[in-house]
């Protein structure tokens, strides 16, 4: 037998404490944590950020959650009407952002790896909804920037 992981290992010190609230351990996963722990309609709504709405506008694929055509006007003019720079632009998502309600000290590996995840669902959603289109889709884990970010543009031949 060979597993075929789809994503990393997942590592979270949240499940780590919750585990060990079990004298017997060895048939407690991700799943009996979710199971235990997380509501549905919470798990619903993330799916939001896994599976987005886009917005084709123009020649420009767009995340639907905060495009509007005066934002993607002004970026063109700033950035030469280069397309793929303004889909740079809008399409740039920080982790931090989504999670802003959340005040319990989160460790960064924790970002880090949604970051990965949401990349690679993107990447699954935007190959399933625009199949004739190539798409670069990034998941940066930099100082430069405000904590992970995953953002997405397509690719000009």
């Amino acid at each position: 037998m060979k597993i075929i992981n789809s994503i990393d290992s997942v590592s979270s010190p949240k499940y780590e404490q919750w585990k060990s609230q079990w004298r017997d351990q060895s048939e407690l996963d991700g799943l009996s944590y979710i199971s235990d722990v997380v509501h549905p309609e919470d798990a619903l709504m993330f799916c939001k950020v896994l599976f987005p709405d886009f917005v084709f506008h123009e020649s420009g694929v767009f995340l639907e959650s905060g495009f509007t055509v005066e934002a993607y006007s002004s970026w063109m003019k700033n950035c030469n009407n280069d397309v793929v720079a303004v889909e740079k632009l809008l399409n740039h998502t920080h982790l931090y952002d989504v999670f802003g309600g959340c005040t319990d000290r989160v460790d960064e590996a924790v970002y880090e790896q949604l970051c990965r995840i949401v990349a690679q669902s993107w990447r699954m959603v935007l190959l399933s909804k625009f199949p004739e289109r190539k798409f670069c889709v990034q998941a940066i884990i930099s100082d430069q920037e405000y904590g992970p970010v995953v953002t997405f543009s397509q690719v000009r031949e």
